[in-house]
């Protein structure tokens, strides 16, 4: 990587704290963040129109921006704050990346496309079937266009193992469905893939050093599971039991649609030698044994309830 110093948006997230933590290796890192945002981060609201220019001031010579309102139903009832921070942004920071010649990864989402014929190569038709899928799609054509040389990073579900300063959103929801009261309806129709952060972190970190890597690239995981597979999978790994669980008889009260399986081809960053990032089967077991003080500390504050 001959990046020297490299900005990350949305470093108080999941994806960005792990990103912060990789990049250091090799680099001097910016870590920008919003809400909860862990040591050294510095606070930045990218929706406020002075943002741009306090960046722009800045030292860096590389990009990576994951900062985005991620939840489908919030960006359905929320329409006007969601495309400004997830297209506009997007757009305009790659327009300053542009002017300064720095490396740019934008971080999209497998949500751009319907999920009707699986798995998705980079150059397959996008069409998202709800408006957070048509934010990021925008954010994509938006970021092209100021800036073809960066790099698009198309990613799945995302879980990591919890620390002081974040949780993991998609373990916790497995594990408060095995500790609620039975039967817990949970879905089982929509596919997902789930993505150990530190592998998206190290698919980017590869990503910032090639010359050839602009337009779009998938990082998606190889194993597919619906919500009740994936709550099965770590109570299985916990030694607890999922009997408990039941398939939801009817669509959930979410207010957005969910394509059905948006599976990423990882075809390209094979082609290039990248690293692939792996199953929940082979990382899973290892990230709860551990975070068990983490997992003891969200089961008391849940049986307190």
């Amino acid at each position: 990587m001959r990046c020297q110093t490299i900005l990350v948006t949305g470093a108080s997230g999941l994806l960005g704290y792990a990103l912060t933590n990789r990049l250091r290796r090799e680099a001097d890192v910016l870590p920008l963040g919003f809400r909860h945002a862990a040591p050294e981060t510095r606070i930045l609201d990218l929706a406020d129109p002075g943002a741009l220019a306090v960046l722009d001031d800045l030292r860096w010579d590389a990009l990576v921006h994951c900062a985005a309102f991620r939840s489908p139903d919030y960006c359905e009832q929320h329409r006007e704050a969601a495309r400004h921070l997830n297209a506009i942004v997007p757009a305009r920071l790659a327009e300053l990346a542009r002017r300064r010649g720095a490396r740019m990864i934008h971080v999209s989402t497998d949500y751009v496309f319907p999920g009707t014929q699986p798995p998705y190569r980079e150059d397959d038709p996008c069409r998202p079937v709800n408006y957070y899928g048509v934010t990021k799609r925008e954010a994509e054509c938006g970021v092209a266009a100021a800036y073809p040389e960066a790099v698009i990073l198309r990613i799945g579900a995302l879980y990591g193992a919890p620390d002081v300063h974040m949780g993991s959103p998609l373990l916790e929801e497995a594990l408060r469905a095995l500790w609620a009261p039975p039967p817990v309806e949970v879905d089982d129709r929509v596919m997902r893939y789930p993505l150990f952060v530190e592998d998206v972190a190290e698919v980017a970190a590869f990503l910032l050093g090639r010359d050839d890597a602009g337009g779009v690239v998938h990082c998606g995981a190889p194993l597919g599971v619906t919500r009740l597979g994936w709550a099965r999978l770590v109570a299985g790994y916990l030694g607890a039991g999922s009997d408990g669980l039941v398939p939801t008889a009817n669509r959930s009260a979410l207010s957005a649609l969910r394509p059905l399986n948006s599976q990423l081809a990882v075809d390209r960053l094979r082609a290039m030698g990248g690293p692939l990032p792996r199953g929940a089967d082979g990382v899973l077991p290892g990230v709860l044994a551990g975070c068990g003080d983490w997992i003891r500390s969200l089961h008391g504050k849940v049986t307190a309830k």
